[in-house]
């Protein structure tokens, strides 16, 4: 099956998972969400604001939480689900822009954000490798990417990276947390910190901060130093 091929399959999955799972998503998974969010929030609080991209946003949670801290007022959220970014439309109001697009194609400009964050959203994309090279066009040299997802270095994650692919749901692969850096590092993003954490007896979780690494497009633009 050709790559190209495969994405469609994916796309279709994820469409009809999600758009099911909207009505109830915030309901049927809060507890998971209240501690994953929470882990991408411990490094975003203490960053400096700026525009803001949520990549996979689904219902708006995190842009929630963000919205109400008076410093991040210029907020973007994206998501391929659009009953999920209803659901965030409601939520959110005005107080951020909604997009539906591919996170492989993001339909902004280059350093147009001081911040992205990826909420356990990576195990869906059928090529990482993409998405990330694309996140990394769209930090500002000076900006930073935080991204919280499932982490295969646990035993419950590795077996339910397993599983999932069996059952027809949208999943793609769990990584572990040295191959979410490797492929930081190949898009062009040098790693901050990374931390691994269990926030139940079943879900293991990672989080990784990572800054753009200086290029000479970034130079020759006149943005960070040579």
């Amino acid at each position: 099956m050709s790559a190209g091929r495969f994405e469609q399959i994916q796309a279709k999955k994820l469409l009809r998972e999600y758009t099911a799972l909207a009505p109830v998503y915030d309901r049927r998974w809060s507890d998971y969400l209240h501690a994953s969010l929470h882990m991408t929030l411990e490094k975003v609080d203490a960053m400096p604001a700026g525009r803001v991209l949520d990549i996979a946003c689904g219902t708006g949670q995190f842009l929630e939480t963000l919205a109400q801290r008076s410093d991040r007022a210029d907020l973007v959220g994206i998501d391929r689900v659009p009953a999920m970014l209803d659901v965030a439309r409601v939520r959110l109001g005005q107080r951020a822009t909604l997009v539906e697009c591919d996170a492989a194609q993001l339909p902004f400009g280059e350093a147009d954000f001081q911040l992205v964050t990826c909420n356990s959203a990576l195990h869906y994309f059928p090529d990482v490798d993409a998405t990330l090279r694309e996140i990394r066009r769209v930090i500002s040299p000076h900006g930073n990417l935080v991204i919280t997802d499932w982490c295969r270095n646990y035993l419950s994650m590795a077996v339910l990276n397993r599983i999932l692919p069996w059952t027809h749901h949208a999943h793609v692969h769990t990584l572990s947390i040295d191959e979410l850096e490797r492929s930081l590092v190949n898009a062009g993003l040098s790693i901050s910190s990374r931390r691994r954490r269990k926030i139940d007896w079943f879900w293991g979780l990672m989080t990784i901060h990572a800054t753009p690494v200086s290029t000479d497009i970034d130079c020759h633009s006149g943005f960070g130093a040579c």
